[in-house]
């Protein structure tokens, strides 16, 4: 028997960075939430909710999970 080929398929990013300061926020620090827009080609956009110290902490926690994504700060 012939193995068929599965048809939907994608590469999924292994240039991720995920943890504490890098992705989140690291224990203990005072944070608020933020919402987020995420835009991939690869993906439909979706909006987040992240806890972050401030906006520009919430896009940079954004583009470490998804490197090669257009990040927006909404309300």
């Amino acid at each position: 028997m012939r193995e068929e080929p599965i048809t939907f398929q994608w590469q999924e990013e292994t240039i991720s960075r995920y943890g504490d300061g890098v992705s989140n926020p690291k224990k203990g620090v005072k944070t608020k939430p933020f919402k987020i827009l995420v835009r991939n080609g690869q993906m439909a956009a979706m909006k987040v909710e992240l806890r972050a110290e401030s906006k520009t902490a919430a896009i940079n926690y954004g583009k470490a999970r998804w490197p090669n994504a257009v990040i927006e700060v909404i309300n």
